[in-house]
């Protein structure tokens, strides 16, 4: 993922790269299939590793469409009203292929789980984000309450958005979406690494995301290893 600060209001810009076992060349992700929306969260199985794979086909429909002979258009007349555009007329459909099905998730995954410290990035003036250079790291009182953490990404709670019209939205360092707000109650937990002195923070919805801030440090961050699939049912697993 490579994130973009400069010149980006209210948040950065984050781009996403993938790479498959026959080359491990990172490629930037097509944009998003949206044509698709509803079939991404009923797909079931494991992604394949091949990102033509095929999940749910609409070109061969569409050729077919092409192949039949087209009815003779009638003259028009000159002064006749002329009827409204078509909103879809360069529409092209798009089959929904594995790589599509992987970017979604991905942008699922960190939407869901992409956290930092409390007071570890800042608003500027400008209304850019950027790291907090007064950031010292959460002590050992706080560093291990879930109340601490914040989501990096764009905000989405009605009362985040509000306060950043306010004129004094650049003083606060809780600008960003708590994580503690997160349903269902329980998808995160946080434990102490050997020594004590590092929360290890994990999400229960998607298993395989691991988070860590060290006490009294700047070190934090987060990485996801799993499956790409998501628990749906993860409240009743508690």
């Amino acid at each position: 993922m490579g994130v973009t600060y400069s010149g980006k209001y209210e948040f950065p810009e984050k781009r996403f790269y993938y790479a498959t076992s026959a080359n491990f060349e990172f490629k930037a992700f097509p944009e998003l299939n949206t044509q698709h929306e509803d079939a991404y969260d009923k797909l079931q199985g494991f992604f394949t590793g091949n990102p033509e794979k095929i999940h749910v086909q609409v070109e061969a429909e569409n050729k077919e469409e092409e192949d039949k002979p087209k009815e003779e258009e009638k003259e028009r007349d000159p002064l006749e009203d002329t009827e409204e555009e078509d909103p879809n007329k360069d529409f092209v459909a798009r089959n929904l292929i594995e790589v599509d099905r992987l970017y979604y998730h991905v942008r699922a995954i960190e939407n869901d789980c992409n956290i930092v410290p409390h007071g570890s990035f800042r608003l500027t003036e400008k209304h850019e984000v950027t790291r907090n250079c007064a950031f010292r790291g959460l002590d050992s009182e706080t560093a291990f309450d879930l109340n601490s953490y914040m989501h990096f990404r764009n905000v989405q709670a009605e009362h985040k958005l509000k306060a950043l019209l306010e004129d004094d939205a650049v003083f606060s360092l809780d600008f960003l979406d708590d994580a503690l707000s997160d349903k269902p109650i329980g998808v995160w937990s946080i434990q102490k690494d050997s020594n004590g002195t590092t929360a290890i923070i994990r999400n229960h919805c998607w298993a395989g995301y691991t988070a860590f801030h060290t006490t009294g440090k700047t070190a934090f961050g987060g990485v996801y290893i799993g499956d790409g699939l998501k628990i749906a049912d993860v409240a009743l697993q508690m």
